[in-house]
């Protein structure tokens, strides 16, 4: 499964990167600026993006907006990770297009459990469906 994290933090990208290893995923791509980010999803096929709220140049919602109207990520699942548990910024990220939301800070067994239940259900389309 491949996965692109857009994360301008090192630190917080180190991490998602290694929670995702333990997640099961070895095809992990770390972009700290979402313009290249955006341009690897131009090029490259990802099972799933992991983006951060907080972005240098655009908003985690920007990337999303963006991102969902290339033809290959309408439907790939989509992960925003932000500290900001406001209602108003959940309703407007999923109206953006993204799936679920993991809060910072980021706790490794619930992180690892979403995680492998995401991978689980790209893997396996009766997973999806049901």
């Amino acid at each position: 499964m491949a996965i692109l994290i857009v994360e301008d933090n090192p630190t917080n990208g180190l991490i998602l990167r290694h929670l995702m290893a333990k997640a099961g995923s070895s095809d992990i791509v770390v972009c700290d600026d979402p313009l290249k980010a955006l341009r690897a999803c131009e090029t490259q096929h990802f099972d799933l993006l992991m983006v951060d709220h907080m972005l240098p140049g655009m908003t985690g919602l920007e990337f999303v907006r963006i991102v969902r109207d290339l033809e290959d990520f309408r439907e790939t699942p989509i992960v925003m990770v932000t500290a900001d548990t406001s209602a108003a910024l959940r309703e407007e990220a999923l109206e953006a297009g993204v799936n679920t939301f993991l809060t910072k800070p980021i706790e490794a067994l619930g992180f690892t459990q979403m995680m492998s239940r995401l991978i689980a259900s790209q893997s396996n389309p009766a997973a999806r469906s049901a």
